[in-house]
């Protein structure tokens, strides 16, 4: 069967059948057409199986997750809602995390009023999660679930929890955050640079299609949690040391590596991707701010990512590249968590505006 015919018989678009082959969902088999170009098979019993599969979910089993948010290929390609990761970067932050959501830039309001002091004075990613949780005790319409109230609810934990973070109620979350962490003088051109960079690094980390932390947030859309409930418990999943606090340990193993050129044993912090078996291509469109602020920084990674690759045979990946950036503009040591955890709130809740409406269907079962 063509691409075509396999995806309208399985009843999905051509980009989500390509998902599955990138899965090992379901093999193709890729011949030269009259012309030289590249022609996919698929094998017809293979395709109706899978479609019965489908059509016939077993009770306790995860079923397939079709989402629209994010697509993404291990060759290497990330798309957000079918606009390429690096022409997203090209918009910005809050206007990718618009079209993320699905909402008009015109309905986001991104300025929040000063925030009262955190009690406790936590810091760094706990802000934001402390934040979210103040937004879900103030919020009166708190159990509603409808699309528009979801995305404000979104809108408003990222910009209240810039305003908490930094003080700054003016100016784009990446200009707060620059500002918030900028060294005294303040560099007025250095600013801007960081301000770019940290900017990319937003964007790029809006999604990341059906991450853990991705996962959580749909389980608890699918019994009914109030939307800031639902980015609570992602914000909760992806707050270990292998998602969101995964740029510190790239951050160390980098300044290792400029201290001493010493390749380090694999596995290499920030190398290696469960998804892609080449490059992350989030890397590029980060890389090429970081080398704005410091090329210094950038040549070191990039020095590091050649060496990896010889010894190690794999490839770095966000969490290197964010290494970069806090290493070029000499950010605090937790900086790349909190612009991890900022930035994954509008594709949590875009998940979760998918799954709101499949109910109680994530329940997988355990083997005796």
């Amino acid at each position: 069967m063509t691409s075509e015919q396999a995806a309208e018989a399985l009843g999905v678009r051509l980009s989500t059948l390509y998902a599955y082959v990138s899965r090992g969902v379901i093999a193709r088999e890729v011949s030269t057409g009259p012309e030289g170009q590249r022609v996919s098979r698929f094998r017809r019993d293979d395709v109706l199986a899978l479609a019965r599969a489908r059509s016939r979910p077993r009770a306790g089993a995860l079923p397939l997750i079709e989402s629209e948010v994010t697509q993404l290929d291990a060759s290497g390609r990330l798309a957000f809602r079918g606009v390429d990761v690096a022409d997203c970067a090209a918009w910005g932050f809050e206007r990718t995390a618009c079209h993320v959501l699905g909402m008009s830039d015109a309905d986001a309001t991104w300025r929040a009023e000063a925030e009262e002091t955190v009690p406790g004075d936590p810091a760094g990613a706990d802000v934001v999660r402390w934040t979210v949780m103040r937004g879900a005790a103030r919020d009166r319409e708190r159990t509603c679930l409808e699309p528009g109230h979801c995305r404000e609810v979104a809108v408003t934990a990222v910009a209240a929890s810039t305003t908490a973070l930094t003080g700054l109620r003016d100016g784009t979350v990446a200009e707060r955050l620059a500002r918030a962490w900028a060294p005294e003088p303040v560099d007025d051109a250095r600013l801007a640079g960081v301000g770019r960079a940290l900017d990319a690094a937003l964007t790029a980390l809006v999604d990341h299609e059906l991450t853990a932390s991705t996962l959580a947030a749909r389980t608890a859309a699918g019994v009914g949690a109030d939307p800031w409930m639902v980015l609570l418990t992602g914000l909760a999943a992806m707050s270990g040391r292998a998602q969101a606090g995964a740029s510190r340990a790239a951050t160390r193993a980098l300044r290792a590596w400029i201290a001493t050129r010493a390749v380090p044993d694999a596995p290499v912090p920030g190398f290696g991707h469960k998804v892609y078996v080449g490059p992350d291509p989030r890397v590029a469109v980060l890389l090429d701010r970081v080398a704005d602020v410091s090329p210094d920084a950038a040549d070191a990674a990039d020095d590091l990512a050649v060496r990896v690759a010889r010894e190690h045979s794999v490839h770095p990946n966000v969490d290197a590249a964010l290494a970069a950036l806090t290493v070029a503009a000499d950010l605090p040591a937790d900086a790349g968590e909190v612009v991890f955890t900022l930035a994954r709130i509008p594709g949590l809740m875009a998940h979760a505006l998918e799954e709101y409406p499949n109910g109680l269907r994530l329940r997988p079962r355990a083997l005796a």
